[in-house]
């Protein structure tokens, strides 16, 4: 049998002799015989084995865990690869955030170490375990604070005060900051898409009307109906036009919110015309709808045309907002289906007309 001395194996396999030694105390790698001058003497075997350890410590499994792999009869490799694996994702989460961190405070760096060292306390404060002072550090910290950390807030954090006052504090960052907040946002989930309509609302930049667009037709009620809400803050030619095509969306909270947000709006009047002659009797219904809030006398004369509308919602429609006109050819068309066929319409037009 060939024997290997400590220091051949030590050059073999680039190991000191002083990890050898170790091993052998902690009975990981006894060697399997000894020289006359008491030198450790190691077998084929052993050497084996050494491999074996080598090949599993480079798993970054613990000395203790690799001992009881090779030692342990019926040892479940299974289990201790499972929970290994769980420590190294936990250990690769906690990497990672600290390097979200470190490029966070980069453009902080730029300014001076004690910029640097305001930002990380500031940061701590933002992630304090207290919603109090996460809240009041999200407010007097609006223009210092990370934006991502901001992001972060809105997007997750549990208590609604602080992500309103997040959402505050990133629509202080204005119109430049809309293309990062749709690329942070847009694809995230419920809350963070909803987070997006309500912060766009709140920076009222026309820039922002083409997220809004997209979340008008998310699949989530609430969603698009804060897009729809947001669009009215915004205004404009290009909201206008997105709210006047999702006329007839049939979720009933967006359509509330369509028309509210229409009805608020200048220079509504001649798109809600074209929608009155839509094929779609629920588009025309929510078109007369939302010309009796603008209360523009201009819009009698088409209102009193769809008085003979055969969808009886849209004539319904028409004559309410006909009552929200304050014209003399409004009250004419109410006193006209005072007698009208259909009882609704009838007993609208008696009120209106109060009759």
């Amino acid at each position: 049998m060939e024997w290997l001395r400590i220091g051949e194996v030590a050059k073999r396999t680039g190991l000191t002799h002083r990890t050898l030694r170790h091993y052998d105390d902690l009975g990981l790698l006894i060697p399997s015989g000894r020289s006359d001058g008491d030198y450790r003497l190691y077998s084929h075997d052993d050497i084996s084995r050494l491999l074996q350890i080598q090949h599993l410590k480079s798993l970054g499994l613990s000395l203790d865990d690799i001992q009881r792999a090779l030692d342990e009869p019926g040892f479940n490799a299974v289990e201790l690869l499972e929970r290994h694996a769980a420590l190294v994702e936990a250990r690769i989460a906690q990497e990672q955030d600290l390097l979200t961190r470190l490029r966070r405070l980069s453009a902080a760096a730029d300014a001076g170490w004690d910029e640097v060292l305001e930002v990380i306390a500031l940061t701590e404060r933002l992630r304090h375990p207290d919603a109090a002072i996460r809240f009041r550090a999200t407010l007097s910290g609006s223009a210092s604070a990370p934006f991502d950390e901001l992001v972060e807030l809105v997007r997750s954090d549990p208590e609604p005060g602080v992500r309103e006052a997040a959402t505050w504090a990133l629509a202080q960052h204005g119109p430049g900051a809309i293309g990062r907040l749709t690329e942070a946002l847009a694809e995230g989930d419920q809350r963070a898409r909803h987070a997006l309509a309500h912060l766009l609302g709140k920076i009222r930049a026309e820039e922002g009307v083409p997220a809004l667009v997209a979340l008008l037709a998310d699949p989530d009620e609430q969603v698009a109906a804060k897009a729809a809400f947001s669009l009215g803050q915004v205004g404009g030619s290009g909201a206008i036009e997105a709210l006047a095509g999702a006329l007839g969306d049939p979720r009933a909270t967006v359509q509330q919110e369509v028309a509210d947000a229409l009805g608020r709006l200048p220079g509504v009047v001649g798109p809600m015309l074209e929608a009155l002659r839509s094929p779609s009797p629920m588009v025309r219904a929510q078109a007369a709808e939302v010309l009796g809030m603008t209360e523009d006398p201009a819009s009698a004369g088409p209102l009193t045309e769809a008085l003979t509308d055969p969808d009886p919602q849209v004539r319904f429609a028409a004559l309410l907002a006909l009552g929200q006109l304050d014209s003399p050819s409004a009250r004419k068309a109410i006193a006209s289906q005072t007698d009208a066929d259909d009882v609704r319409v009838r007993l609208l037009a008696r009120r209106l007309a109060g009759s």
